[in-house]
């Protein structure tokens, strides 16, 4: 069964959207809703728009959870618990971050690296920016100056745990196949028609019984990592990169060229900037 979450912010009919679009896919055991508790103008307008998402998605009897946004701590607390809770019953779980400032969807996002079968989404709307005015009319230099005349009170650094995700071994050993070769191989062929094709692809003799063995077993590390999907056809399984793992070599990729055309700079002495 499937539980959502969701925050509760400027834009209730952007989170129904999504939410049904959820509800139509899977099947929904049970809904959270947290909305700001603090008593500011966005409390109220989260508060607001909490009563009515609550009357139409009132067949759930969704749970209601105040949170400070802008705190790390109060966001984390939450939603670690709401997973901790739904995972330990089996129950896939879906963060809904489309309203979230930025603080929270953080506290979200290091939550859900902790638990498997959770995941975070948004909502896009129909249309964007419909708001600002046109670049070419006078009022669009005005409107620029008057969205930047917030200014800064502090910063909230985020409580990160020390030992960071390190999903992959990066480190070359002529003596065993980097999960990163496989990954390589993938990207730049598209799709193995077999583990054997994988292995040949990668300068292996398939015929050897440790070779087949230990690619099985990467393949599968890499499928339940989330690199990778196997598509089954016949007696074969076809392999190829998962988006994420698509996303995480054009990272790589992307890292090996930027390094190339950095340029190591002088100390620049700190000067001040106001």
């Amino acid at each position: 069964m499937v539980v959502t979450v969701h925050y509760i912010g400027f834009h209730p009919s952007l989170i129904l959207g999504g939410f049904e679009k959820i509800r139509i896919a899977y099947p929904i055991e049970k809904v959270y809703l947290l909305y700001d508790g603090k008593e500011d103008r966005y409390g109220k307008v989260s508060r607001y728009n909490l009563k009515r998402i609550e009357r139409i998605l009132a067949f759930f009897r969704p749970i209601t959870l105040s949170v400070n946004p802008v705190s790390f701590h109060s966001v984390f607390t939450k939603i670690y618990a709401i997973l901790k809770i739904e995972t330990e019953r089996s129950n896939r779980v879906f963060i809904d971050v489309t309203d979230m400032p930025p603080i929270a969807t953080v506290a979200s996002t290091v939550a859900v690296m902790m638990f498997k079968d959770v995941y975070i989404f948004s909502t896009h709307p129909e249309t964007k920016g419909e708001f600002i005015p046109e670049p070419s009319s006078p009022l669009f230099e005005e409107w620029v100056e008057r969205k930047d005349s917030v200014k800064a009170s502090d910063i909230v650094i985020a409580s990160l745990p020390r030992e960071r995700l390190q999903p992959l071994k990066m480190e070359e050993d002529e003596h065993e196949v980097l999960p990163i070769t496989i990954l390589k191989i993938l990207y730049n062929n598209k799709e193995a028609g077999s583990i054997k094709q994988l292995i040949e692809w990668c300068g292996y003799d398939p015929r050897r019984g440790h070779i087949k063995a230990l690619f099985s077993r990467i393949v599968s590390s890499l499928e339940d990592k989330g690199f990778i999907v196997k598509r089954h056809g016949g007696k074969t399984r076809a392999v190829r990169l998962s988006r994420f793992g698509r996303a995480f070599i054009e990272a790589l990729l992307e890292a090996e060229n930027m390094s190339k055309r950095l340029v190591p700079q002088k100390k620049i002495e700190a000067v001040e900037l106001f």
